[in-house]
């Protein structure tokens, strides 16, 4: 296969995505939360959010350990591949996060 194709026959990679966006996009919603119910209700969220991302990444590695998907990418495509999603998606997460938090701090009680 050319390019990265088989890197959809990893489904631990397309599950990561979607814990990824979805607590990147659970973090955006802070702002309508913030807005609607305060400042409690916008930290509750955030620390929501965060806790979806830790269990959702937890579950995603374990399945991706025991299911042995984790050493044939590791085989196949080595540390550096992997190295550049998650930076990525740290990117993606860190900012998201930082918008949150300081949001959440210029609101008032």
């Amino acid at each position: 296969m050319i390019g990265a194709a088989p890197l959809s026959a990893y489904t631990f990679l397309a599950a990561g995505f979607w814990v990824v966006l979805i607590v990147a996009v659970g973090l955006g919603l802070v702002y309508a939360v913030g807005s609607t119910r305060g400042k409690r209700a916008a930290k509750m969220w955030v620390d929501l959010c965060l806790a979806a991302l830790g269990v959702g990444l937890l579950i995603d590695g374990a399945w991706a350990l025991i299911s042995g998907q984790w050493a044939r990418f590791m085989h196949a495509y080595g540390f550096s591949t992997l190295a550049e999603m998650l930076v990525l998606a740290f990117l993606l997460l860190f900012s998201m996060w930082f918008m949150a938090i300081r949001y959440t701090q210029g609101l008032k009680d």
